[in-house]
C-alpha cells in the first residue's frame, strides 16, 4: 500500500492524443469501474465519449502516489446554460460551458483515508486553474458522503478559490437491487404498490383488447425503427413542447444508439397498444447494472398509468434474461415514480463549483436570488391548493400545441 504524505499527491491530466495516455485512462477507469459499485458507468470512457471518433470531448485526471494510480476525474465538455426559471419556464439564461462529470471522483481504496480531503482539494485546484471564462465544473449526482461534498460544503471553501452553486435540492437517487426473479421483487414492492401496478396492467390489457406488447431493442438493425417510433411519442410530450426537450436530434440518437448497440450495452423499451407507440424508455446495461436514461408516453394514454406498466414489464423482462442485471440505477434526480420501484437509494446533489471571481460570485447571488423569489411564490400557490392544477394545465396544454 502506498503511504507519504499530502504533498506527495498529483493530478495530473493525460493526454488522450497519445497512445499511452489513453491506454492508462482505460486502465485506470476500468478498475474504478471493478471498484465503485453503483454509478460505475461514470467511469466508463468508451460510453462517455460516445460515438465520437476521438477523445476531444474528454478531460480526464488521474491522481498518483509514488507513481501509483490512486485516483481518476473524467469530465466531459457541455455547453449548456445556466437557465432562471420559474417552475417549469425559462425567463433568460447565461452562456456557460460545463465541466461535467457524472458522480464522485474515484479515490482508490489504497489511498490513506486522512489523505481524502487534501486529494480532493487538489482536484479542485487542478481542475479550476484551466477554467476560462464562462467555464464550471459540473458534479452531478453527486454523494452527500463524498469527500468532495464534504469540501466544498465546509467552512473553508469560501477561502479555496471556489464558489458552488447548488442547482436544486438534494434528492434521494433511487436504485434496485435486483433479486433472482421476477416474482421476488413483486414481494419487495410492497402490496399497495403491487396491487396497483398490476391493476394498470391488467386494465390495459383488457381496454386494448389484449394488444399491449413490450419490446426490447438492443441491435443496430432496430435502431431506426426505435428513433422513428419514440419520436412520434416524445413529440407529444410536455417535454418537448414546454422544455425544448425530448427526442430532438435524430442524427446524435442514431451516433448514440448505433455505438452502444456495437459495445453490447444498448437496451431500450417501447411499450405498444394496438400496434401504437405510448412510451418509451432509453437505457442500457454496462456489466451488472441496467442504467434508465429517460422515459416518456404519449399524454393521451396518462390515465392508463402506461408509464407505471411500462416499467413493471421492462423490469419482468431484465429478471428473466440470462445476463440478469444486479442492480436497476433510475439516473439523478427524484421523481415519485423512481421512489415507488426502487428499494434503495442515497443522497445526491447537482452542484457547479465555478472559480471565485466578481463575475461568478455575482451570477451566483443572481441565481440563488431567482430561486428564493420562485421558491416564495411556488409555496404561495401551494398555500392555495392550485400547484397541481397549475402543472397539470400547462402540461397539457403544452402537449396539444
Amino acid at each position: 500500500m502506498p503511504d507519504g504524505t499530502a504533498s506527495e499527491l498529483l493530478w495530473s491530466r493525460l493526454d488522450l492524443t497519445q497512445p499511452a495516455g489513453i491506454e492508462e485512462a482505460l486502465a485506470v477507469s476500468k478498475r474504478a469501474a471493478e471498484e465503485v459499485g453503483l454509478a460505475a458507468r461514470s467511469f466508463s470512457l468508451e460510453w462517455r465519449r460516445g460515438a465520437a471518433a476521438d477523445w476531444s470531448a474528454l478531460r480526464v485526471f488521474v491522481l498518483r502516489q509514488d507513481r501509483v494510480p490512486l485516483g481518476l476525474a473524467v469530465f466531459s465538455l457541455n455547453p449548456r446554460p445556466l437557465k432562471f426559471q420559474v417552475g417549469e419556464v425559462s425567463i433568460g439564461a447565461i452562456k456557460l460551458t460545463r465541466h461535467w462529470h457524472l458522480a464522485e471522483p474515484y479515490l482508490a481504496r489504497e489511498l490513506a483515508p486522512e489523505l481524502a480531503g487534501p486529494a480532493t482539494e487538489k482536484l479542485l485546484r487542478t481542475c479550476l486553474a484551466g477554467l476560462g471564462a464562462g467555464e464550471a465544473l459540473f458534479f452531478e449526482g453527486l454523494p452527500s458522503t463524498s469527500p468532495l461534498n464534504e469540501l466544498i460544503s465546509g467552512a473553508a471553501a469560501a477561502d479555496a478559490g471556489f464558489v458552488k452553486l447548488e442547482l436544486g435540492l438534494p434528492f434521494a437517487h433511487q436504485f434496485i437491487r435486483m433479486p433472482d426473479t421476477f416474482a421476488e421483487y413483486l414481494v419487495q414492492l410492497g402490496s399497495r404498490s403491487r396491487q396497483s401496478v398490476l391493476y394498470s396492467q391488467r386494465r390495459l390489457i383488457k381496454d386494448m383488447a389484449g394488444e399491449v406488447r413490450c419490446e426490447c431493442f438492443e441491435t443496430e438493425a432496430a435502431v431506426e425503427r426505435f428513433i422513428t417510433d419514440a419520436r412520434q411519442v416524445s413529440r407529444k410530450t410536455y417535454q418537448w413542447n414546454l422544455l425544448g426537450l425530448g427526442l430532438r436530434d435524430p442524427e446524435a440518437l442514431r451516433r448514440k444508439f448505433t455505438a452502444t448497440a456495437r459495445a453490447g450495452w444498448w437496451r431500450s423499451y417501447i411499450l405498444y397498444c394496438k400496434g401504437l407507440p405510448v412510451a418509451f424508455m432509453l437505457g442500457d446495461q454496462q456489466g451488472d447494472c441496467y442504467y434508465y436514461d429517460d422515459v416518456g408516453y404519449d399524454p393521451e394514454y396518462a390515465k392508463a398509468s402506461v408509464g407505471s406498466v411500462l416499467q413493471i414489464m421492462v423490469l419482468e423482462d431484465l429478471l428473466g434474461r440470462a445476463d440478469r442485471p444486479r442492480y436497476f440505477d433510475f439516473s439523478t434526480g427524484y421523481g415519485e415514480h423512481k421512489g415507488r420501484f426502487g428499494n434503495i437509494e442515497r443522497t445526491e446533489s447537482n452542484v457547479l463549483v465555478l472559480p471565485r471571481t466578481l463575475r461568478n460570485r455575482s451570477l451566483v447571488g443572481a441565481f440563488r436570488l431567482n430561486t428564493r423569489v420562485t421558491g416564495a411564490a411556488v409555496g404561495l400557490i401551494e398555500r392555495f391548493g392550485l400547484k397541481e392544477r397549475i402543472k397539470k394545465l400547462i402540461r397539457r396544454r403544452s402537449a396539444r400545441t
